[in-house]
């Protein structure tokens, strides 16, 4: 087993993948409901 920070640093080197850690992906928007009934429920919003 590959418990080394630099030993797993080369291995993954040599197979040619990336070292660094990847970056965190855009935050999403709030969910939407096509259903009006449940928008409401869920959001609170007035009928």
């Amino acid at each position: 087993m590959v418990t080394e920070p630099s030993s797993i640093a080369r291995f993954l080197s040599a197979l040619g993948e990336p070292t660094d850690v990847p970056g965190r992906s855009p935050d999403r928007g709030p969910p939407y409901w096509k259903n009006t009934v449940l928008r409401h429920k869920a959001l609170g919003d007035a009928a």
